[in-house]
């Protein structure tokens, strides 16, 4: 099984970029990035929707501790660990998503969305914000999705003006980084949440989407580097965590600084989709 960090010849990143585009065309179907949709993905959320699921009994999280903690940088101390889940699963997305509108403002839509992988991607990360309102609302919060700390803001926007032959390195990284916080937050829910089975399931449904969805997104970004700007991802990898665990504290508090770097830093993405069906194998 190759790694993130893994060199593709340039045959098959030609071939690779080919067959994930027609795979994206068959899950996703045709995007529209005016209303921030795909065809075929609306039907998935309406089943979410058709068939809501809810906490038996007292919410597991206080509202009110969550909203005053989600408006800080640094968590109260002393906070639970469904509470802490809570909020770094709030917080996990939300670079993501200013980086896609900041994008979408600075460069404009692209021009032919149903042919570009990277405007499927954008789409894709506008729903996981959805995905993850979704998944917490499964315990009982009302969650709106707040902007990343200034640090972060300023390190999306200097991303998205640089040349993609330089973001490109950094846009892995955070890939990576994503595809191990997201694999931390459902091993953790499956702790948590295990005394609610249907909750639990639920939440399992909506993280496969993410995960899914963010291990195409590893392999298509690491498609457009050669040996050396993997190489250099490689060493930048750390910095990037670093900077997440500053942005959402509460992943270190609640899966350790060590556990988070050295699951990121395997790269071994592929086995965070390895049991969904719907993943893309490229052969």
């Amino acid at each position: 099984m190759s790694t993130a960090f893994d060199p593709m010849s340039a045959a098959d990143q030609s071939r690779f970029r080919s067959a994930y585009l027609a795979y994206l065309h068959a899950r996703d179907g045709t995007p529209d990035l005016d209303a921030q949709r795909f065809d075929i993905r609306e039907r998935f959320f309406a089943g979410v929707d058709a068939q809501p699921q809810c906490w038996c009994g007292r919410p597991p999280v206080d509202q009110r501790v969550f909203d005053r903690n989600h408006e800080r940088r640094v968590p109260e101390r002393g906070l639970d660990e469904r509470t802490l889940w809570a909020l770094a699963t709030a917080k996990t997305n939300r670079a993501e998503r200013f980086g896609v509108d900041f994008e979408i403002a600075h460069n404009g839509k692209p021009p032919d969305a149903a042919n570009d992988p990277h405007a499927y991607i954008m789409i894709e990360e506008l729903y996981h914000t959805r995905i993850l309102r979704d998944a917490l609302a499964t315990i009982g919060l009302t969650v709106e999705i707040g902007r990343p700390t200034a640090v972060t803001r300023a390190m999306v926007n200097a991303m998205v003006r640089l040349p993609s032959q330089m973001s490109d390195v950094f846009v892995l990284c955070g890939e990576i980084v994503g595809v191990a916080i997201f694999t931390l937050l459902l091993e953790k829910a499956r702790v948590l949440f295990a005394d609610q089975p249907a909750v639990l399931a639920r939440i399992e449904t909506l993280f496969a989407q993410i995960m899914v969805d963010e291990v195409g997104h590893v392999h298509f970004v690491r498609s457009r580097l050669g040996p050396v700007r993997l190489a250099v991802a490689k060493r930048v990898l750390p910095v990037v965590v670093w900077g997440v665990m500053r942005d959402i504290p509460e992943l270190a508090l609640l899966c350790g600084r060590d556990r988070l770097m050295q699951t990121a830093a395997r790269g071994e993405v592929d086995t965070a989709a390895a049991g969904y069906a719907d993943r893309f194998v490229f052969a």
